[in-house]
């Protein structure tokens, strides 16, 4: 276990903060060797071995890391699962779209709560349908950046996730959550001796300063997305507005309910965008705008004399572009192919080689960028109109490496820490973008832990 200098951690924490919050907007280009894990092959071996610890052969772990890391599993309050690989054996989406896999085989095997994290070479990926969608990338985060060897970052990393599922989420986003009762006093000790250090005062003032400036970062994050939806529901009520004719031109039979049902949802959206006061409640909005648009589309089917249109995901590049009509191959700029949900417009903008209407927005500064790609504030965005459809894994396996695919410093390397977004437990209350009152405590809710009773594995 590596030892730093007490009074070091005082000065580190703010550092390890402002790495945190560039690598969570950082988008690492997919460029590593393809060969991701065999989820029915590492699920065997966790539930058969009794073993949460499965190793590819090639893993730089040595034996002894090898046994620290499955300790620190087995010791775990939770159901943490883990595959080590050889470094650069998977992409960022590959690692995503296994964790996504993983978690859904694990729920069918009977852990319907469970925390999956890959060990790349020695960087840390990370994915949870125990907790929040956006905690497990930022405890990884945490984890890697506050320890310097990976038996000791995932020793740290577990014990964050043990402090979420309990209810502390607070305590689990602090610059040291191993819970070492010698240790514990020490930091008391040490802790004490920095502050009088200091002046005292000096940390409290600090650590306000560094609340504002989260709070006016949120501020300002919040703002920019309310914009966005703002300019969603907009267009839903134009586009209610211009088929009202047609709409009420129709036999009454077949079509008021879907027509009442758009004009509801649009409605709705308006009051649940008006009493919004955090960032994570617009999924509730975007979600009540899909419902929306799909009834509308079935109206529009009808008006037109057209087959009822499938219930589908909303077309990837465009929200506003309404339910999806089928899957295209797409590649976002440095990144891997991926079958995304397309309308039929893009669909056949992408199979003729241009580029599709892309929905872009405003980011804080001023600049535009795709939705998918403007940061983790557009992740409860996203969530709202796509969270509904496969499982959630739409999120994660689609949207790997951008908004939602946090890159942060590994153990040498930089990694993914993937949200799933899939249940009551994970998506609990609380907010991890803001909050908090002192360097590396980024604020949160109190969060309800799984059920994790049960079985011998």
């Amino acid at each position: 276990m590596t030892n730093t200098h007490p009074l070091r951690r005082v000065g580190a924490a703010a550092a390890a903060l402002f790495v945190g919050l560039v690598a969570l907007l950082m988008l690492s280009p997919a460029a590593r060797a393809a060969a991701p894990p065999d989820v029915a092959t590492a699920l065997s071996h966790w539930q058969n071995a009794k073993d949460p610890l499965f190793v590819l052969s090639g893993s730089p772990l040595t034996s002894e890391q090898q046994s620290g890391v499955r300790e620190a599993l087995r010791g775990s309050k939770s159901k943490i699962y883990a595959v080590a690989l050889p470094d650069g054996s998977v992409t960022e989406a590959e690692a995503g779209q296994f964790i996504t896999q993983a978690i859904a085989a694990l729920d069918k095997a009977g852990r319907s709560a469970a925390t999956v994290t890959v060990l790349d070479g020695m960087s840390l990926f990370a994915g949870s349908s125990a907790i929040p969608a956006d905690a497990p990338a930022i405890l990884a985060n945490l984890a890697t950046a506050h320890n310097g060897d990976v038996v000791t970052g995932m020793q740290d990393f577990v014990n964050r996730v043990n402090l979420v599922v309990g209810g502390e989420s607070r305590k689990a986003q602090g610059p040291n959550s191993l819970a070492n009762p010698g240790a514990g006093s020490a930091a008391i000790w040490y802790g004490l001796l920095g502050v009088a250090v200091v002046g005292g005062g000096g940390l409290w003032i600090i650590s306000r300063r560094m609340k504002r400036q989260r709070e006016a970062k949120a501020a300002a994050e919040l703002a920019a997305v309310k914009v966005t939806v703002e300019e969603d529901v907009t267009k839903f009520g134009e586009e209610i507005t211009a088929l009202d004719l047609d709409a009420r031109m129709l036999p009454a039979a077949g079509t008021d309910t879907d027509w009442q049902h758009a004009l509801d949802s649009y409605e709705k959206a308006k009051s649940e965008l008006a009493a919004t006061k955090r960032p994570d409640e617009l999924r509730t909005v975007t979600a009540t705008l899909e419902d929306g648009r799909y009834a509308l589309a079935v109206v529009k089917a009808k008006v037109n004399q057209l087959p009822v249109p499938e219930r589908l995901a909303p077309c990837f590049f465009n929200p506003q572009h309404g339910p999806s009509v089928r899957n295209v191959r797409w590649a976002p700029p440095g990144g891997a192919l991926r079958d995304v949900p397309a309308c039929a417009m893009d669909a056949q903008a992408i199979e003729r080689g241009f580029d599709p209407q892309m929905r872009e927005v405003v980011l804080p500064n001023g600049q535009r960028a795709p939705y998918w790609n403007a940061g983790p504030a557009y992740q409860p965005y996203a969530s709202g109109y796509y969270g509904g459809f496969d499982g959630g894994g739409l999120l994660t396996g689609m949207l790997v490496g951008t908004m939602l695919g946090s890159a942060f410093g590994g153990w040498g390397m930089g990694g993914y820490g993937a949200g799933y977004a899939d249940g009551a437990a994970a998506d609990g209350g609380g907010d991890w973008g803001g909050g908090g009152d002192s360097g590396g405590d980024w604020g949160g809710g109190d969060f309800g832990g799984g059920d994790f009773g049960g079985g011998d594995w």
